[in-house]
This record gives C-alpha cells, structure tokens and sequence, in this order.
C-alpha cells in the first residue's frame, strides 16, 4: 500500500469531492459529504493550520466506503 500523505484537511475535503463526493452541509468547521455510490455519510473537521491525521485519513475513507489505495492512486495522479 503507498505512503498516506500528511495533508491539510481543507485539502483532504477537496480532495474527496474531486473524487466524486457529495458535500452535503457545512457547520463551522465540520464538512459533512456522502459517498453517492452507497449512501455513506461522514464528517471532515477543518481545523485552519492543521494537518489531517493518519488515522482520521484512513477512518473516513472507511466510513465512506473507499478503498484506500484506490484513493491514494487518485491523489497520485492529481
């Protein structure tokens, strides 16, 4: 499996809605979007300046339903 990448989170969102991800509401700092191929919801905290979490990368893509290294290959070729 490739190298999870330590990224922003407001990059880490958009990098979820290039991949075809719904956003579906906005409070404050928590972007909540839905995987459209299977319903699954879940939430992105943006805190401004920090890095997204290795393991809080890996939970929502679970909770989403993507495959991480499907995800990572995308992101490569972005």
């Amino acid at each position: 499996m490739p190298k999870i990448p330590i990224v922003k989170a407001k990059i880490f969102y958009q990098m979820l809605v290039k991949f075809g991800c719904e956003p579906i509401s906005v409070r404050i700092s928590h972007f909540k979007v839905r995987n459209p191929h299977n319903g699954k919801v879940s939430v992105v905290t943006i805190h401004t300046g920090k890095d997204f979490s290795k393991g809080a990368f890996v939970s929502t893509l679970k909770q989403l339903g993507i495959d991480v290294e499907s995800f990572l290959v995308f992101i490569d070729k972005q």
